[in-house]
């Protein structure tokens, strides 16, 4: 049960002539196939169109060329073991609203919930143009309605928390105890329901019937909707952060109380993530009635105000309450004490504005008032790591590198041979490891540092080495006063450390590595936990940068089964964000070569097969250097990283140190980011 004529409309829109899409099919089996050909497609669905349970969906979003050549392709599998992923999407080309009316689960709509739907697609359809939005492609899905809305974003992880927000917006100030509009649907390989096909939820009885999917409205032109239309909605979310609201008394407010006390009619409706107080009228315009206005308190204890009327948008929950309770945001009286004198309040140093000095120079420059510089000669420190020298040229001082990865990824053994490649150099370096012991660090730099040819077998245990007691003196000696490891006794506090690396820098220390963020102990920093992670990270980059030092901080990913990418590593985005590089270790194995060749397409990570480790450089800012992968040879013996497999760098324990010169090759010219051929 397919409409031939219905399917064919639904290519043209959301597909096009010479593009491909991943159409699945759900019920008691799962089939996928990527099609480019409609006529193959449509004979293929014939086959399917009879069960009882299926339900036929497609990808919403622009695919990666690459999944085209999947074992689905041109033709359905049954449960296959790959389909499209988020990380398979490159560009969002539209967002979908999808009103659902409420009823048992496992059930068709009947035609009265229906229409229920019906009625809060068009409320929401209204609303959406009053903000500026062009007109959506409008769909029944079956049971429920679809509003589309075209757009042309990339797939990032800022646009995927708008999209996101923006559809938490839409539920928080329409979903009701009649229908719900799906938060869920905000991800970029969303799959929507195949406009042709039928919808069959349920048994097809004459109350809950079966109905087929179609397109009720296209405008004559669809135009996309710019970015900042869905960020202005998002907006209307009140923010996610810990937030707790108080009387002048000092006593907890109570938003419920508020309203009682105050006689503002309203009806309650609350789900797990909001209490949604709903306004007879506006709080601004009485004439805004029905559901127009409402007050929202987040389970954080965020409180907003919103009024669906344009000329009411911009008045806030404070507002309000300020309405009713003018004092309710001046300061708490403080109790009069007369047995004891009052002591002096502490004066807090304030930001004052400076006037332009010679010292500071002209407040706004032009571009003759700025030295020209030559990037090959700014300060900073080659890796050792020739393939990632002659891209990024080295490691400049000021800037601030991430290193992530998983573990078993190699990170602890490439910080080690980054480190001797460093003082090797002639740059002072030092090392802080919260979770291994002083001790434990020691060996293992040694051995890097020795090679595989000082090294001696352990009579103790199969396939192990270690330092021979003359060797380990003679590396002692020459990284004595060069490169310095943090003693963990002094523990784990940032203010602690933040003072130690100061002392540190007036020794003349230009390379750190702090191994790792999670380990770091942020209490004394105010905020959540995401506050504490930014207030870190920049007050490091403010180091970096005032002190004209170079530091690398350890931050370990989430679990992911997907190929790792920096948009993976754990903590607050400001991390990603405020990283000058990133890069992340990969194991070379069998995980490696799958999920590498669906990020990077087929065949890319083969010719790194012959390499133990790789690393991959996800961000430069200088260069705009991204998706580089290095192979790294690993040598067992040592624990150290070469560039190729007997490379038996000698460090300068063994030979006297010279500074190695610079391989350099030129940067690729910056690109615009509208242009199509750019990295990113």
């Amino acid at each position: 049960m397919i409409d031939v004529n219905e399917i064919t409309k639904w290519w043209n829109i959301f597909v096009g002539e010479g593009n491909f899409t991943e159409v699945r099919i759900l019920g008691r089996f799962a089939y996928s196939g990527y099609f480019k050909s409609l006529e193959n497609l449509i004979s293929q669905l014939q086959l399917f169109s009879e069960m009882d349970d299926e339900q036929i969906y497609f990808v919403l979003n622009k695919i990666d060329e690459g999944c085209y050549g999947r074992s689905q392709c041109e033709r359905f599998l049954k449960s296959p073991k790959t389909t499209t992923s988020d990380n398979n999407i490159i560009r969002r080309d539209w967002v979908l609203i999808d009103f659902d009316p409420k009823r048992a689960a496992g059930t068709n709509a009947s035609d009265a919930e229906f229409e229920l739907a019906h009625a809060k697609a068009q409320v929401v359809y209204t609303f959406l143009r009053e903000q500026g939005f062009a007109e959506p492609v409008i769909c029944k899905s079956g049971n429920g309605w679809h509003l589309l809305l075209k757009c042309n974003l990339s797939n990032t992880e800022e646009n995927k928390d708008i999209i996101n927000r923006f559809l938490q917006a839409i539920s928080m100030l329409f979903s009701d105890d009649k229908v719900d509009i799906d938060e869920s649907v905000f991800n970029a390989a969303r799959i929507c329901k195949l406009y042709g096909t039928m919808a069959k939820k349920g048994a097809n009885i004459a109350d809950r019937p079966w109905r087929m999917s179609q397109i009720i409205y296209t405008p004559q032109v669809i135009m996309e909707n710019d970015l900042s239309l869905f960020q202005t909605v998002a907006d209307m979310v009140p923010k996610e952060e810990p937030m707790v609201h108080y009387n002048r008394g000092g006593e907890q407010f109570d938003l419920q109380d508020f309203l009682n006390r105050h006689g503002i009619a309203h009806k309650k409706e609350s789900c797990a993530k909001w209490d949604k107080y709903v306004l007879d009228h506006c709080i601004f315009n009485p004439e805004h009635s029905g559901k127009d206005a409402c007050i929202i308190q987040m389970a954080s204890g965020a409180i907003k105000y919103v009024c669906l009327h344009n000329t009411c948008q911009h008045h806030t929950w404070q507002e309000v309450r300020q309405m009713y309770e003018p004092e309710a945001y001046m300061p708490k009286p403080q109790p009069q004490y007369q047995t004891y004198p009052q002591r002096q309040p502490i004066q807090q140093p304030k930001n004052v504005v400076k006037p332009e000095t010679p010292e500071l120079g002209k407040k706004w420059l032009c571009m003759k008032d700025i030295k020209k510089v030559d990037i090959t000669q700014l300060d900073g420190v080659k890796t050792g790591f020739t393939a990632l020298d002659r891209r990024i040229v080295k490691l400049f001082y000021s800037e601030l590198t991430i290193l992530s990865g998983n573990n078993a990824s190699g990170k602890s053994s490439f910080l080690n041979t980054l480190l001797l490649n460093v003082i090797d150099q002639g740059v002072e370096a030092a090392l802080l490891t919260i979770e291994l012991p002083a001790e434990h660090i020691n060996a293992w730099i040694q051995m890097a540092a020795a090679g595989k040819r000082n090294l001696y077998k352990s009579s103790y245990a199969e396939d192990k080495y270690y330092v021979p007691n003359g060797v380990a003196d003679r590396i002692n000696e020459w990284t004595d006063g060069k490169l310095f490891i943090h003693n963990n006794d002094y523990g784990s506090d940032w203010n602690q450390i933040l003072s130690d690396m100061k002392e540190l820098i007036e020794q003349g220390v230009k390379f750190f590595v702090i191994d790792n963020l999670f380990s770091i102990d942020l209490d004394d920093l105010e905020g959540d936990k995401n506050k504490k992670e930014k207030q870190f990270i920049l007050q490091l980059k403010d180091l970096c940068k005032k002190e004209k030092i170079h530091c690398i901080l350890v931050a370990h990913p989430r679990k992911v089964m997907t190929f790792l990418r920096k948009n993976d590593i754990s903590g607050t985005g400001d991390i990603q964000n405020a990283a000058d590089n990133i890069g992340i270790m990969h194991r070379v194995n069998q995980d490696f070569f799958k999920a590498g060749d669906e990020f990077f397409g087929k065949g890319v990570t083969a010719q790194y097969a012959n390499y133990g480790n790789v690393l991959e450089w996800c961000k430069n800012r200088m260069f705009g250097v991204c998706d580089l992968l290095v192979g790294l040879d690993y040598e067992i013996e040592s624990r150290r990283f070469q560039n190729f497999k007997g490379e038996d760098h000698r460090y300068g324990w063994e030979t006297p140190p010279v500074q190695q010169s610079i391989d350099y090759e030129p940067p690729m010219p910056f690109k615009s980011p509208d242009d199509e051929s750019a990295p990113f």
